[in-house]
C-alpha cells in the first residue's frame, strides 16, 4: 500500500490527507496484517494528533483523523510493549473518540459514531515486505526505514547496518536534479564527478568511506536497471545509501561497490489522484519542466498508474556548457489480497556542449598542487560533447503462498548507449599550462537480470526465523573502441583555454563491436533469528557468487573466458534494544569485486586473479527521540589491492598483495529539533592507511583521495511570523587529502554554503509552493576531490527558481 506524498499530509506526514481535511476520512484497502504482534513505545504526553503521528509512524500503520476532531485534545505519556490496540486505547482514554479499523488503516472517530466493533490487537512492525514503503520520520526528510537488500524493507532501529532513505519530499525542497545533489547531505559521501556537466563515463561517481562507487546503483534493489550515467531523482520516490561492503544484501555489482550501495526507489501511485506540474530555472539559463502525474483504478484502487516526464535545456552556469536533460518514466502497479506487481519503465536523454573532459585534469607527477581554475570559467571546446541514451524496465511480483510465506521475482534490464568527443587534459605545472589529448569514444553497456526468492517467518519456543532464500543472475554485455583515442591534441591551460578548431571524425564509426562481457549469478540464504520480544536479533547468511569474464577478439567476435572464479560472501549481524527508543548493533559483512588482470609488462600478463573480497567490522547505537534521532558508528574496512613487484632481474610481476584499511567513526542527526527546526546531516571521520605496499616503502602511510574529516549539516526553519515560509541553510565541509601513496602532495580542505528558501501558498486555489536556493553561495573554486593523480573541480555558484502547482 502507498500513502499520499509527504507534502500533502499535515501537520506530520504520517495521515491521510484527505482524512484530515474531511469530517470522512477516505478508506484505504489492503491486506490485514496478522493479529497480536506487539511493539515498544516510548512516547511523551503531547497534543493528541502528534502522538497518533507518532503512534502511526513506530507501528507502520497508518492512522486516519480530520484534524478538527484531534484539536485541543492531549494525549498522555504511553511507555511499555503493548499492542496497536492497546496503545490506541491509552492515547484516546478519556478523549471521547475511537479507533475504528478499516483493513490496514485505523481510523479515529467519535466514541459510538458508528456500529460497535472491537478493534483488533494488531500492529505492522517492520518485516522484508518489499511492497511497502516505510513512511517518513518527523520533518519528512528521511524515512523511518528503507530497504535492506535482499532482508527488505526495515525500520532503521531494527537495521544492523548504517543506512539512510532520502524522501521525494527533500529532493523537491532542495530543488535536486541527480542522485549526487542528494547524497551532498550525507558526511559520509562524497561525489568525485558530476554526470550532469562532465564528461567520459564517470557519470556520477562516488567515494563512501574512502572507496570509490562508479555506475553501479541499484533500481528498486537490483543491478543493471538504472541508466548508467545519471538518472533525474524526480523520477524517484526516495534514494537510499547504505554504508559499507553489501555482497550478501545486494549482490556482487558490475563495478567496485566496496564503500557502499546506493538504491533508487521508483515512484508509485498514491491513493489520492495526483496532477503536479514543476517549472526550474538554473543559472544562468537552464529552463525546465516536470510534470508527476497519478491515478489508482479499481473497487478497492489495486491499479495504480504513475507517470513523471522531465526536461531541462539552457546554457549552465559555466561559460560556454549547455546541458540538455529528457526523461520519462513510467510505473504501473498491482496491489491484491496476495498478489503484488509491478513495472517500470523508462527513457533518458542527456547531451553536453563543451562538458568539462573527464571530469576532472591529470596533474603531471612531480609537481605542487596548483590552485583550481574558476569553475564559472570556460573550461572545454566549444565542439566538445558528451551524449547518451538510456532504455530500461523492470517487471516485479510477489504472491503470498501464506499468511507468513511470500514468493517473489523480478525480471529487467537496460541498454545504454555513449558517444564522446571530449579531451583529456594534463597539467605540466603550476601556471597551468597543459596538453590536451582529444578522443572520439563510443561506448555501450547492456544489462539483463533476473531475480526470484522466498522469504518467511517461522516461530519456534519463543524464537522467530525470517528467512529468506534467494538466486539472482546478471548479465552485462560491454563494448567500447580505443581506435580514436589521441587522434588529436594541442597545447592548452586551465585558466585561460584558448579556442582550437574542432577536429574531423568523419569516417569514424559510432557503433562500436563487443568487448568484454561479465556475467554473475548467485544464490543466497540468510536467517534474522529474534527473541526476548524481538528485543535481541541475529542475522547470519551468506552469499555464492560466481564471477565470469569473458573477453571477445573484435574482428572475429569469439569470446575467450579469462575469468571464471567463485567466491562465498558471509554476514553476521547482531542488534540489541535495551530499550524501545534504543538501538545497539553491530556487524561482519564482505563485498565482492572481480579480480585484477595482470597488465601487459609484468612476468604475468593477462593472469586473472580470484575476486576480491572487501571486509568490514562495524558497531554502532541509534537512538530516537520521538521526532529527533541521533546514529554513531565505527567502522573498520580492509581491501585487498594490487601493485607491480620489481624482480631482481629487473623483470616486474603483478600481485594483489596490498591493502587498504579504513577506520571511522561516524555521527549521524535526523527530524524535527523542536517545531518548526529540522536537522538533518553529521559528521564522519576515516583514517584511510595503506599496508603490504611493494616493500613497505608506503606503509602506514594516508590512502590517496581519502579525506580525514568530513562534515555535512543542514537546517530548516518555519518562520512563525510568516506561515508557509521556510528559510534553509546547509554547510559541506571536507578536510585535505594526499594524492599518491607517497602523501608528497595533498589536495586542500574546502568549505561549501548552500542557502535557500520555499513559500506554501494557493494560486487559483491549488497549492503552490516557490522554491529558490543558491548552492555554493559565496562562489569559491576549489578542488572537491580527487582520483588518483585526477583533480574534480567543485561546482560553481548556481541558482535555482522553482514553482509546483497541484491541481
Amino acid at each position: 500500500m502507498r500513502h499520499p506524498h509527504p507534502s500533502r499530509l499535515r501537520p506530520a506526514p504520517l495521515a491521510l490527507a484527505v482524512a484530515m481535511a474531511l469530517s470522512a476520512p477516505v478508506l484505504v484497502h489492503a491486506q490485514p496484517a496478522p493479529e497480536g504482534r506487539t511493539v515498544a513505545v516510548a512516547m511523551a504526553a503531547q497534543p493528541l494528533g502528534d502522538a497518533l503521528n507518532e503512534l502511526a509512524a513506530v507501528t507502520g500503520m497508518p492512522i486516519a483523523f480530520p484534524q478538527a476532531l484531534v484539536a485541543g485534545k492531549t494525549a498522555p505519556a504511553v511507555k511499555g510493549t503493548f499492542t496497536l490496540g492497546q496503545a490506541l486505547a491509552h492515547l484516546l482514554a478519556g478523549s471521547g473518540l475511537e479507533a475504528q479499523p478499516e483493513g490496514r488503516t485505523i481510523i479515529i472517530r467519535s466514541a459510538g459514531a458508528g456500529a460497535a466493533q472491537t478493534l483488533p490487537s494488531v500492529t505492522v512492525t517492520a518485516t522484508a515486505d518489499t511492497a511497502e514503503l516505510p513512511l517518513p520520520y518527523a520533518g519528512g526528510q528521511v524515512a523511518r526505514g528503507s530497504r535492506v537488500g535482499m532482508l527488505g524493507n526495515k525500520d532503521v532501529m531494527d537495521t544492523p547496518f548504517s543506512i539512510t532513505s532520502y524522501t521525494a519530499e527533500l529532493m523537491e525542497n532542495q530543488q535536486a536534479i541527480t542522485v549526487a545533489d542528494v547524497l551532498a547531505n550525507d558526511p559520509s559521501v562524497r561525489t568525485l564527478s558530476y554526470g550532469l556537466t562532465n564528461a567520459a563515463g564517470a557519470g556520477d561517481s562516488f567515494m563512501i568511506r574512502g572507496f570509490s562507487i562508479q555506475n553501479s546503483v541499484l533500481f528498486d534493489g537490483l543491478y543493471g536497471i538504472a541508466p548508467s550515467r545519471t538518472l533525474p531523482v524526480e523520477t524517484a520516490e526516495r534514494v537510499e545509501v547504505l554504508k559499507g561492503p553489501n555482497a550478501l544484501l545486494n549482490g556482487m555489482a558490475p563495478y567496485d561497490a566496496a564503500g557502499g550501495a546506493i538504491n533508487i526507489v521508483p515512484k508509485r501511485a498514491g491513493d489520492e489522484p495526483l496532477t503536479r506540474l514543476t517549472s526550474t530555472y538554473l543559472s544562468k539559463g537552464v529552463l525546465g519542466g516536470h510534470i508527476d502525474v497519478g491515478r489508482r483504478f479499481g473497487e478497492d484502487k489495486q491499479w495504480g498508474v504513475r507517470f513523471n516526464g522531465v526536461y531541462r535545456d539552457g546554457s549552465t552556469a559555466t561559460r560556454g556548457q549547455s546541458v540538455e536533460l529528457g526523461a520519462a518514466t513510467i510505473g504501473l502497479d498491482y496491489r491484491g489480497d496476495r498478489l503484488r506487481a509491478s513495472l517500470d519503465a523508462g527513457h533518458q536523454s542527456l547531451n553536453n556542449e563543451a562538458p568539462q573532459g573527464a571530469g576532472g585534469f591529470g596533474i603531471a607527477d612531480g609537481i605542487d598542487i596548483p590552485r583550481p581554475p574558476s569553475a564559472r570559467g570556460r573550461l572545454a571546446q566549444d565542439w566538445e560533447f558528451a551524449k547518451t541514451r538510456s532504455d530500461y524496465f523492470l517487471a516485479k511480483a510477489e504472491y503470498d503462498l501464506a499468511p507468513d510465506w511470500t514468493l517473489y521475482g523480478a525480471a529487467g534490464g537496460s541498454n545504454n548507449r555513449f558517444r564522446y568527443l571530449s579531451t583529456d587534459v594534463i597539467v605540466a605545472d603550476t601556471q597551468g599550462n597543459a596538453q590536451a589529448t582529444v578522443y572520439y569514444w563510443p561506448d555501450f553497456q547492456n544489462y539483463r537480470t533476473v531475480q526470484g526468492g522466498l522469504r518467511g517467518t517461522l516461530r519456534t519456543a519463543g524464537v522467530k526465523h525470517q528467512i529468506n532464500l534467494s538466486a539472482a543472475y546478471l548479465k552485462q554485455e560491454h563494448g567500447f573502441t580505443t581506435d580514436y583515442y589521441g587522434f588529436a591534441s594541442f597545447d592548452t591551460n586551465m585558466y585561460a583555454s584558448p579556442s582550437v578548431a574542432a577536429p574531423s571524425i568523419a569516417g569514424f564509426s559510432s557503433k562500436p563491436p563487443m568487448t568484454d562481457s561479465l556475467r554473475l549469478p548467485s544464490v543466497a540464504i540468510s536467517d534474522t533469528v529474534s527473541f526476548l520480544d524481538d528485543r535481541v536479533a541475529v542475522t547470519l547468511g551468506a552469499r555464492h557468487q560466481q564471477v565470469k569474464y569473458i573477453n571477445y577478439d573484435t574482428s572475429t567476435g569469439v569470446g575467450t573466458t579469462t575469468h571464471d572464479k567463485s567466491a562465498v560472501t558471509p554476514v553476521l549481524a547482531v542488534l540489541f534494544k535495551p530499550q524501545a527508543n534504543l538501538s545497539l548493533y553491530g556487524n561482519y559483512i564482505e563485498g565482492l569485486s572481480k579480480g585484477d588482470t595482470a597488465p601487459i609488462g609484468t612476468t604475468n600478463a593477462n593472469e586473472v586473479f580470484p575476486p576480491i573480497k572487501t571486509k568490514q567490522y562495524e558497531v554502532g547505537a541509534k537512538y530516537d527521540f520521538g521526532r529527533f534521532a541521533v546514529t554513531a558508528g565505527l567502522f573498520q574496512i580492509q581491501k585487498p589491492s594490487g601493485l607491480v613487484v620489481g624482480n631482481p632481474d629487473g623483470s616486474f610481476t603483478y600481485q594483489v598483495a596490498g591493502e587498504q584499511r579504513n577506520r571511522g567513526a561516524e555521527l549521524g542527526l535526523f527530524g524535527e529539533l523542536a517545531r518548526g527546526v529540522r536537522l538533518l546531516g553529521g559528521i564522519a571521520y576515516t583514517d584511510g592507511r595503506l599496508t603490504h605496499t611493494d616493500g613497505g616503502v608506503n606503509d602506514g602511510n594516508f590512502a590517496p583521495n581519502v579525506s580525514r574529516w568530513q562534515l555535512n549539516l543542514g537546517g530548516e526553519y518555519d518562520v512563525p511570523s510568516a506561515p508557509g515560509l521556510t528559510l534553509t541553510a546547509r554547510m559541506i565541509s571536507t578536510s585535505s587529502q594526499y594524492l599518491d601513496a607517497a602523501n608528497s602532495r595533498s589536495v586542500p580542505g574546502w568549505t561549501r554554503w548552500d542557502v535557500g528558501a520555499r513559500y506554501a501558498t494557493k494560486a487559483w486555489d491549488r497549492p503552490l509552493v516557490l522554491r529558490a536556493g543558491i548552492e555554493n553561495l559565496l562562489g569559491r573554486d576549489y578542488w572537491a576531490s580527487g582520483s588518483g593523480s585526477w583533480l574534480y573541480l567543485g561546482r560553481p555558484r548556481t541558482l535555482m527558481v522553482s514553482a509546483t502547482v497541484d491541481f
